[in-house]
């Protein structure tokens, strides 16, 4: 009876968890600057930490990265509206956030802060600092034309930043974040068979460039193809292990699959990290751990789920849940 209650309940959340990555566009985005600083506790600023600024569906290039100046300051040209951003260093937890822009804003600012590691958590990954052997071959003329589509990017004039990634292309067929960047300004035009076709040729380029598999994924998780979501979400996480929206979705997608174990072990690790807007992870947790046969373990996430989103969508239905693994909803 359990395997029922699962499968029916899977059923009902896939349309959950596929709204993460479908958040609608605004209309009409405008010019700002905008300026982030990071600090560990509300005044000491971090500097050297890496900022990563994404649109609301989560897709970012590499000209969205800058490092913190001494006072824990980045700025960034954008656009109004809603943004992820992910903030990495060797000395403290990855932070994944959002924020919004409105309408009316010429300048914005916000102050996030990190979680400091304990000095044995804090020695630096040496693999992540390797730059891949492709990226060292950049002709001059490919790089200009790839900041010129960073920033058309930036712009959001999809049909120009398009143009320039393909010209750096052109240059030079092995420019895999060059085919990143194609592979998101066709996503932003809705031609979802070009995106998929740059983000694959990608991922072949360089099997390390988590940034791009997490693009990838998003496209086949709207297309439920769980099998290869769990794939290349669980490659990315072998270069960014700490990435809670992979391994949120790469629950999801082994739920999906019923490996409920992995499902379970990827859900957990996101409760370990600063997971601001992922409290879904808790239910998938709930879903995998019930399965499991789990059940005190399943009812603490389904908890947790309600105290970080205590009005979200998915409320009655982990209430109902959790009646159910308390023996009221047979």
């Amino acid at each position: 009876m359990r395997k029922l209650h699962v499968r029916s309940a899977l059923f009902v959340f896939a349309a959950c968890v596929t709204c993460l990555s479908q958040q609608p566009r605004l209309a009409a985005p405008r010019p700002v600057r905008l300026r982030i600083t990071v600090t560990y506790d509300g005044q000491t600023r971090v500097r050297d930490a890496t900022v990563e600024l994404q649109d609301g569906l989560g897709f970012g290039t590499a000209m969205n990265q800058k490092v913190t100046d001494q006072d824990g300051r980045v700025e960034f040209n954008t656009t109004t509206g809603v943004h992820r951003l992910r903030i990495s260093g060797a000395d403290f937890y990855p932070f994944e956030g959002e924020l919004e822009i409105t309408p009316v804003e010429d300048f914005h600012a916000e102050t996030f802060q990190v979680k400091r590691k304990t000095d044995a958590e804090a020695t630096p990954q040496p693999e992540q600092s390797v730059v891949p052997a492709i990226r060292l071959k950049i002709p001059d003329n490919a790089h200009k034309e790839f900041e010129k589509g960073s920033k058309s990017l930036e712009d959001h004039n999809w049909s120009d930043s398009r143009k320039h990634f393909q010209a750096a292309i052109d240059l030079y067929p092995e420019y895999d974040l060059a085919y990143n960047g194609l592979g998101v300004a066709c996503s932003q035009m809705n031609d979802t068979t070009a995106a998929r076709q740059a983000f694959v040729k990608a991922t072949q380029l360089n099997d390390t460039f988590a940034g791009a598999q997490r693009n990838l994924a998003r496209i086949l998780l709207s297309e439920h193809n769980y099998a290869q979501v769990a794939l290349l979400l669980n490659q990315s996480l072998n270069v960014e292990p700490e990435n809670a929206w992979a391994l949120e979705n790469a629950a999801y997608a082994e739920l999906q699959l019923h490996r409920f174990q992995q499902a379970a072990d990827h859900a957990v690790r996101v409760h370990q990290l600063p997971h601001q807007g992922l409290a879904n992870t808790h239910m998938i947790a709930g879903y995998a751990l019930e399965a499991l046969g789990q059940k005190e373990q399943a009812a603490a996430e389904l908890r947790l789920y309600l105290k970080e989103d205590p009005k979200g969508p998915n409320v009655r239905r982990v209430q109902e849940m959790l009646e159910r693994i308390a023996g009221k909803g047979k």
